[in-house]
């Protein structure tokens, strides 16, 4: 009885962390940065944009006019808007919407005649010239792209989907957009550039080549602001660790490593790469033979941060790597808040995985710790 309540609690704990994990991002907010809003009436209004790094297409925006007055705007009400530091442009465009989903097996083959639309704002990607290529990101958060010219509007096709054929399943790929791109380009006699992937990128350097066919004018937007970017972590603190083999109490421990800072809808998430170093703890697989040492640990984390302001909660998964396995190697969380995530206060290895295999608790002895991170990248990144 006492080992099932054990499990039970150890169990509901790791499943309320999971839930707060799940729920936390719905509630982060942009911040308001310099921009303007082009209305329906083909004025250029200019104040400050609330910039979401919007990890699916937005239908509204919210504004804020140099005088301080804040409004809301709907996809429906004004032609676009943009974002100074990013160069980026938005335009409000109805489009089609496709229910292809890669998590359904489908016994016939879906349809790509659209049974919905919806008025959202695209992110402009090459335009200036005879096509216009525009961005979306559906509710999955995966890209999908739009061809503009002749003032209509076309997406190109591209959906994998599973389909059940004789009782197997088989990944089936609608690419139909390359057959959409050599019709919407046969216009162009000189130009010849093989079609790209289905990705950002080259889909742009496409465009851009097509139009450059026609005139100097086209403009492939920069994604400046959409770049990874690189810290250099220091941290010292407080080292907590307890089992048969090893206790360390409020032992000193310092460290340095990396963090990888994602962008665009991952701006929030992070990789991390950390030497951490204990000194003065009494190590040995013997207790007659014990000597002080340093304790050395590699650690490898995952996390992320939530909301836009300068200060952010974050939360993370880390497995630590012990030097010559003096300690037990350890997968768990870490957690802290963080000013402009550059200087953090941290929670490390508090929750423990492997509670639902042993009869260790969940929660144990963390480790407390201040870490600063250096900006190693040319450019900051467009929201730290």
């Amino acid at each position: 009885m006492k080992n099932c309540t054990h499990i039970f609690t150890n169990v509901s704990i790791y499943l309320i962390i999971a839930q707060l994990t799940t729920l936390t991002p719905t509630l982060a907010q942009g911040q308001f940065v310099e921009g303007y809003i082009i209305t329906s009436g083909q004025d250029t209004i200019r104040g400050l944009v609330r910039d979401e790094n919007w990890a699916v297409s937005p239908w509204r925006i919210d504004f804020k006019s140099l005088n301080g007055e804040k409004w809301t705007y709907a996809a429906e009400n004004i032609i676009g808007f943009g974002i100074v530091a990013s160069k980026e442009i938005y335009k409000s465009r109805k489009i089609g919407i496709l229910n292809i989903n890669l998590t359904q097996t489908y016994t016939l083959a879906p349809s790509l005649e659209a049974r919905d639309s919806a008025q959202v704002f695209l992110p402009e990607l090459v335009g200036g010239g005879r096509a216009t290529l525009f961005g979306f990101l559906d509710r999955t958060e995966r890209s999908r792209f739009f061809i503009e010219k002749d003032h209509q509007l076309k997406e190109l096709f591209y959906y994998p989907f599973y389909r059940s054929i004789d009782d197997k399943n088989y990944l089936i790929v609608y690419d139909e957009y390359k057959k959409q791109l050599e019709k919407l380009c046969a216009d162009a006699e000189r130009f010849r550039d093989p079609l790209p992937p289905y990705q950002e990128r080259y889909l742009k350097e496409y465009i851009n080549s097509y139009n450059a066919t026609f005139t100097k004018d086209s403009t492939r937007y920069p994604a400046g602001g959409h770049r990874m970017t690189l810290d250099l972590e220091l941290c010292a603190g407080a080292e907590n660790w307890k089992e048969d083999r090893i206790t360390v109490q409020n032992k000193a421990t310092f460290g340095f490593g990396f963090r990888v800072n994602f962008p665009r809808k991952f701006y929030n998430r992070y990789a991390r790469l950390n030497v951490l170093l204990t000194p003065d703890v009494e190590l040995g697989f013997y207790p007659q033979a014990l000597t002080s040492q340093t304790l050395k640990t590699l650690e490898i984390g995952f996390g992320r941060h939530f909301g836009s302001g300068e200060v952010r909660p974050y939360f993370g998964v880390n497995a630590s790597i012990v030097n010559r396995g003096y300690r037990t190697d350890f997968v768990g969380l870490h957690a802290g808040i963080s000013y402009k995530r550059l200087l953090t206060i941290e929670v490390g290895h508090f929750g423990n995985f492997y509670c639902l295999l042993t009869k260790s608790p969940f929660l144990i002895q963390p480790r407390v710790s201040l870490h600063y991170f250096a900006n190693l990248s040319l450019k900051h990144s467009r929201m730290r």
